[in-house]
């Protein structure tokens, strides 16, 4: 590729970003479209259909829940080759890449060049990091626990700390109001999402690099005042988020020595005594107190245990703000968004545009929630009140997560392999200042790896599989909670309406930027 051509995928490359972040269009806006072979109410239909037929195949066929805790596991630790990868050296090269990468993203944001197709900033926050790292997340396991940089700094600075003042620790460890719960993380990532969605600045790098930083420093005073590990739990919203789509992913770490796992308070026993995904426990544990295992994919969001209200909300949120970045590619949206512009929101000298989006986002937040909770009240309804709405609500919203990872493949895949390749010329070139440290500047972009059809039959199939999967949680979280099968299966019956009335919303959402003829 010449000069010439770097520049135009430079600015193919920002015109994506910066569409990207505030609608689908970014997802699936590779400027074709797909004629489907049957029209798109079949689709719909069909996929609903065999979410209601897997529900008919699961009530019928499971009628216990064997297995939960002594489920298959396969600890890698015991090849050389997983004990080379869990080595203390090997962790701390993730770390110390990771921080790198912090260090290099908050540097080029603020000193590079100010265009966002040229600054590797954008591209790796938007895309390689909050989109793969999603995936990763869910597909292979919580890389972020081990790699996080404002907890590896923080620990870093702990143990300096600790150096020079050996009897003092560095964080105040005031107990954690328990009524707060996850309502910090929960905040943030709304906050995170708006700024996704709708800030108009989101594509600018020094407003990026400030973010981070400001970022940085909440997270760091939340470490300093409860501690490291309480605040990564409660209000770090990254860890939260990625934490909850690893519990679908099909490896876990174990800490099996009894003595460290008798001074921790931070709650990753299970109702079983079973200390899963404690990465803290996991790095001072030897390799025969702990494993890192290869277990069934989606076990881990079995587990016995309660999520408290706050991580429900939490729940809703992740799979509420990615569905409603969805549905700003509508046509419905545009008609709401064109009544609330012109006649909804008052001029009260800011921009009415992001005033609209803000209400939607909060409002989309908002309907998900109040819809769920209304389906668990139907399920207290339906079983005699033997459990209240709220205590429903807990139990069964773990089961949502394979639908919103579902979604958020469905909706992201081709943003990643389309625009995510722009990463790899960005990383000669970082500042945009005509490096070529890697030998990569020249690299040629290949927009059109994916196409429409790619893209539709993705969504169908993982839409339709991410509710079959939450339907099967769902029917084991009963059959765990209310014991007697028929009951459980009763319980199942909003539950069912609600799954496959968003197989159909979510698919359809989906087909606008794709399919001919809607």
């Amino acid at each position: 590729m010449n000069g010439k051509g770097i520049e135009e995928a430079r600015a193919i490359g920002a015109f994506a970003l910066a569409l990207g972040c505030s609608s689908p269009a970014y997802a699936h806006g590779f400027g074709q479209r797909y004629d489907l072979p049957v029209p798109l109410w079949l689709y719909l239909i069909g996929a609903a259909s065999a979410v209601v037929f897997s529900f008919l195949v699961i009530g019928l066929f499971v009628r216990s829940t064997p297995g939960l805790h002594d489920y298959p596991r396969w600890n890698l630790l015991r090849w050389w080759l997983g004990r080379l990868l869990a080595h203390s050296v090997a962790l701390f090269c993730y770390k110390l890449l990771s921080v790198g990468l912090f260090v290099l993203v908050v540097v080029a944001g603020l000193f590079g060049s100010p265009d966002p197709g040229a600054n590797f900033t954008p591209l790796f926050v938007w895309v390689i990091w909050w989109v793969g790292l999603a995936y990763v997340s869910a597909l292979a396991g919580n890389l972020w626990a081990l790699v996080n940089p404002w907890k590896v700094l923080f620990a870093w600075a702990e143990a300096l700390y600790r150096r020079l003042h050996p009897k003092k620790e560095l964080s105040f460890q005031l107990p954690y109001p328990q009524k707060l719960g996850a309502w910090p993380g929960f905040l943030l990532c709304l906050i995170f999402a708006w700024t996704e969605l709708v800030f108009k600045g989101r594509m600018i790098p020094a407003n990026i690099a400030l973010m981070v930083l400001g970022y940085s420093l909440i997270t760091w005073l939340g470490m300093l005042l409860f501690g490291r590990e309480r605040w990564l739990q409660q209000g770090e919203c990254f860890s939260l988020a990625f934490g909850l789509l690893a519990r679908f992913a099909p490896t876990e770490v174990r800490v099996i020595d009894s003595e460290i796992c008798k001074t921790c308070d931070l709650g990753y026993r299970d109702g079983h005594e079973a200390c899963i995904n404690c990465y803290e426990g996991f790095e001072f544990a030897n390799n025969n107190g702990r494993e890192w295992n290869v277990r069934p994919f989606a076990i881990g969001l079995l587990r016995d245990e309660t999520i408290s209200f706050s991580m429900m909300a939490f729940v809703i949120l992740l799979l509420s703000t990615v569905t409603f970045d969805g549905f700003m590619a509508t046509p419905v949206w545009a008609r709401i968004r064109r009544f609330l512009f012109y006649s909804g929101v008052p001029n009260l000298g800011v921009d009415r545009l992001v005033v609209t989006d803000t209400l939607g986002l909060i409002g989309f937040v908002a309907l998900f929630l109040g819809i769920y909770l209304i389906f668990c009240k139907l399920i207290a309804i339906a079983t005699g009140n033997r459990l209240q709405t709220e205590k429903l609500a807990q139990v069964f919203a773990l089961s949502l997560v394979p639908i919103s990872l579902a979604y958020h493949l469905a909706h992201y895949l081709s943003f990643l392999l389309t625009t995510g390749q722009y990463i790899i010329p960005l990383a000669s070139d970082p500042f945009g200042v005509g490096w070529d440290l890697l030998g990569t500047a020249e690299y040629e972009v290949n927009i059109g790896v994916v196409g429409a059809r790619f893209v539709w039959f993705t969504a169908v199939i993982a839409i339709v599989l991410g509710h079959v999967i939450a339907v099967y949680l769902a029917h084991i979280l009963a059959l765990r909670s209310f014991k007697e099968p028929s009951l459980a299966l009763r319980s199942q019956y909003p539950m069912l309406v609600l799954m496959a009335g968003y197989t159909i919303v979510s698919l359809w959402i989906l087909a606008q930027p794709i399919v001919e003829g809607i």
